[in-house]
């Protein structure tokens, strides 16, 4: 197990943890994390570092700009920049990405299999849209999230439409960088500007449209690899039926080879309980591709 680091275009020194099998070998598969999450805490990634080497398969786990709350990235130009969860522009997380891309490629990896959790996969679909990368083999969905929805849900839309009017009368006073007055979604904060970003006004983060179909799925349809898709029925993350989203999912994935989704019965968002299931059902689906 190794401790790295990747370099973004833009001078972010991102942190990692990368486990890789005895013997070399091109496949990894690479993770990308939550809103405001970490690459060490959920529990499943705990146990792909276990299994995945086992079956020959490197994993890194790699932080990205919208890590934790608030994040201090130390940058190649010496000085410290303060991201994270509340001033995280969605479209950046194509640098990010892009960097352990880079990273891995560096190594030998030549079969990458993009694996994200929550908005992590959000931002792996939008940069296979967004790019033709002929070592990306496949993409793997835990939880993927509609995010507009989150906000328009009846339970949230009256939070979002008070955030929301802060929010432009703030960019409007030059002060799109201040923190809204209030805790979103009872844990989470963002500046003027990031609240924006990841709201109905943005197309770009309107990718997993459970909520609104006629939003589209357009995004998904330009994704060129195989899908494995995973939701749990007590899925706080989501805001329909996880099959009915697996199925929306599966319809509009016009371009996409292979789809398999997965439904588990009690699993929550981070499928604690589930690790051993998910990994198998990983590595299995993996293995199917060869």
């Amino acid at each position: 197990m190794e401790f790295v680091k990747a370099t973004t275009e833009d001078g972010l020194i991102l942190q990692g943890l990368l486990e890789e099998p005895k013997e070399k070998t091109e496949t990894v598969i690479l993770h990308i994390h939550g809103m405001s999450g970490n690459f060490w805490e959920n529990s499943f990634v705990k146990e792909m570092i276990k299994k995945y080497p086992d079956k020959d398969i490197a994993f890194l786990t790699g932080e990205n700009r919208g890590a934790e709350l608030l994040r201090w990235f130390r940058t190649t130009g010496g000085d410290d920049k303060l991201i994270g969860n509340a001033y995280e522009i969605f479209e950046d997380s194509l640098k990010d990405i892009q960097a352990w891309i880079d990273f891995l490629k560096s190594k030998g990896y030549n079969k990458i299999h993009l694996q994200g959790h929550s908005l992590g996969c959000a931002k792996i679909a939008y940069y296979l849209s967004m790019n033709n990368n002929e070592n990306i083999k496949s993409s793997i969905f835990l939880s993927a999230s509609d995010m507009i929805g989150l906000c328009l849900d009846d339970s949230e839309i009256d939070e979002y439409n008070k955030f929301m009017e802060e929010a432009k009368e703030l960019i409007k006073q030059g002060k799109g960088d201040q923190l809204l007055s209030g805790i979103i979604w009872g844990f989470a904060m963002q500046s003027a500007n990031s609240y924006v970003n990841f709201s109905k006004e943005n197309k770009n983060i309107a990718i997993f449209n459970y909520y609104n179909p006629e939003l589209g799925f357009e995004t998904i349809g330009k994704i060129s690899v195989p899908i494995l898709s995973f939701f749990g029925t007590k899925d706080d993350g989501i805001v329909t039926d996880p099959y009915k989203s697996n199925q929306m999912i599966k319809d509009n994935s016009s371009n996409c080879p292979k789809f398999v989704g997965k439904v588990y019965e009690g699993a929550k968002h981070d499928y604690e309980g589930f690790e051993e299931q998910i990994t198998k059902d990983v590595l299995n689906f993996i293995d199917d591709l060869d």
